[in-house]
């Protein structure tokens, strides 16, 4: 049997971080490719067969909007309008994403600026409470309760939704996808690799309970497995590795450190992100939609895409929401 190494390299700090900085600009409020092992297949478009609807999918807004007269008494968003906190699980070292400014030392990212639309939606007094994650932490979190939301460079997939072998059973909810991301491999800029597959005898990088990591358990001899991402950047850059994949977002952010690295190939895997919520709790998951359903009508969604994106090597095309999975499907679950 392959065997999977597990290393650990300058950790990153589980760092609780308070704050909330300036969000987007406020609107009136108003009314795939190829699937890898099925398990934890990143392609979008994967049917669920627990529900015979596509993994993208997710619950329509229905009556809730973002004014706060369309909340139901006793809701998640109006307990946290009362609060004035809203607590986020997000990354701490995946540039463009969610990582720490050198030099304000505060969170920032694509991901980081959708949640703060979210919390400036929920209510103009409200703080964010983030609180740095591991990939592997971020289903745990959500169902601990320790978190409401987690935007973390989170691939939508079945077993996520609906709990699974991956998952060990723990299931989330999901917003719906609001980037459209593809799995590459990052290699030295004097590699002649040129996709995987030329890195099958390859020491290749991926982070522990990833899709990323189980995407290529079939490809190479010898994955290696870190608790957080960033660490496969500095085993990278000490020759440990040879090459690291992941999503082409967080690799044109690893790129943008390292002037002797490159992105090669193109996708073989698309990689849909949505925002994870913690689980059974419809009405903060159609609270969500609804915000991102106003952040892709107002143009918002497209402007994070240029910020963050466009000058990075990739800037796809913000995606359709896809509606259609119902609240008797996931009252099935566990």
């Amino acid at each position: 049997m392959k065997r999977t190494r597990l290393l650990t390299a300058a950790a990153a700090s589980a760092l609780v971080l308070a704050g909330c900085g300036s969000a987007a600009p406020a609107t009136s409020s108003s009314a795939v490719a190829v699937a890898q092992p099925a398990a934890v297949a990143a392609d979008g478009s994967t049917t669920c067969e627990q529900d015979g609807k596509p993994a993208v999918a997710s619950i329509d807004p229905g009556s809730i909007t973002t004014n706060p007269s369309s909340w139901p008494g006793g809701s998640t968003m109006a307990d946290i309008r009362k609060s004035k906190k809203l607590t986020v699980g997000v990354a701490g070292d995946v540039k463009l994403w969610g990582s720490r400014n050198p030099t304000t030392g505060q969170l920032e990212g694509f991901d980081i600026d959708v949640l703060k639309r979210v919390a400036q939606e929920i209510g103009p007094d409200v703080k964010i409470e983030y609180k740095v994650l591991s990939f592997a932490d971020r289903l745990d979190r959500l169902n601990d309760r320790s978190v409401q939301l987690v935007a973390h460079t989170m691939t939508i997939n079945c077993d996520r939704w609906f709990g699974g072998e991956s998952t060990d059973g723990a299931y989330i909810d999901f917003s719906t996808e609001y980037y459209e991301a593809g799995q590459k491999v990052l290699v030295r800029s004097d590699s002649e690799a040129s996709d995987i597959g030329d890195l099958a005898n390859e020491t290749v990088c991926a982070a522990k309970g990833s899709t990323s990591l189980a995407s290529i358990q079939d490809r190479v001899a010898e994955p290696v497995e870190v608790d957080e991402v960033g660490e496969c950047l500095v085993l990278f850059q000490e020759g440990e590795v040879s090459a690291i994949t992941g999503d082409d977002t967080v690799l044109a952010g690893f790129a943008a450190q390292d002037p002797y690295a490159k992105v090669v190939g193109n996708a073989f895997s698309t990689v849909p992100y949505g925002i994870g919520i913690t689980p059974d709790d419809t009405n903060f998951t159609r609270f969500v939609n609804a915000v991102l359903e106003e952040m892709r009508s107002d143009g918002t969604l497209d402007k994070l895409y240029d910020k963050w994106m466009a000058g990075n090597g990739t800037r796809p095309a913000v995606p359709e929401a896809v509606y259609g999975r119902s609240e008797t499907a996931l009252k099935d679950r566990g």
